[in-house]
């Protein structure tokens, strides 16, 4: 894993800039930044070396930027309107505790899975992110609202939809323990599971600041 990936991407944009602002200092720029790119490659091909962890890393800050974007509209758009998708003490918070007993459950999947309760606590994993997923979707469709109804509600749901999202994978990732077990998959993916399961349950206690709270 390296930043190549990161200036390609500034290679298009400043390639789509130039029709628009055609000028030298851009040219120049995107000159110099198609040269880190060949150097880049060149490096990639001269010494290769697998990075997981960092790819993980990048993996996450990219998700803290997505739902930052999302916190950010929700709360820059909460004043030209009143009300919520659900009250704050109903459906939302039964998530928040299914979920902090999901991630308690997980943990201990991930310390006991060559024990005989291992599975079990996978299963009761399993069932809370299922629960959740269920709870949601019926907060959904109770809702007054609509995606259309003002930008708001539209950030609301879609800050929402974007967890409901993460919960579906996670959950696809979770169900890959059980068939192929902790000995088939190795370190890196047991522990990206694990953290990534975590970092799900964190996302929705600031969902639920933010999107239910606020």
């Amino acid at each position: 894993m390296s930043g190549l990936d990161v200036l390609g991407e500034w290679v298009v944009l400043l390639m789509f800039s130039n029709l628009f602002f055609w000028g030298g200092s851009v040219v120049v720029l995107l000159l110099g930044v198609v040269g880190i790119v060949v150097l880049f490659i060149l490096k990639e091909l001269l010494y290769v070396e697998i990075h997981y962890v960092d790819g993980f890393l990048l993996f996450i800050w990219y998700e803290v930027l997505a739902f930052f974007s999302g916190f950010v509209t929700c709360l820059w758009s909460e004043s030209f309107v009143s009300g919520n998708l659900s009250h704050f003490l109903l459906l939302p918070i039964v998530g928040i505790f299914l979920l902090i007993g999901s991630s308690n459950t997980v943990t201990a999947v991930h310390h006991s899975m060559l024990l005989s309760g291992g599975y079990m606590h996978l299963i009761f994993t399993m069932c809370g992110g299922g629960g959740f997923v269920v709870l949601l979707l019926y907060s959904m469709y109770e809702c007054r609202y609509c995606l259309i109804s003002s930008v708001y509600f539209g950030a609301c749901f879609c800050t929402d939809g974007l967890h409901f999202l993460h919960v579906n994978g996670i959950m696809g990732g979770l169900g890959l323990i059980n068939p192929f077990g902790d000995l088939k998959l190795n370190d890196y993916y047991n522990n990206m599971i694990v953290w990534y399961w975590h970092f799900v349950v964190y996302i929705w206690l600031l969902v639920y600041i933010v999107v239910y709270l606020s």
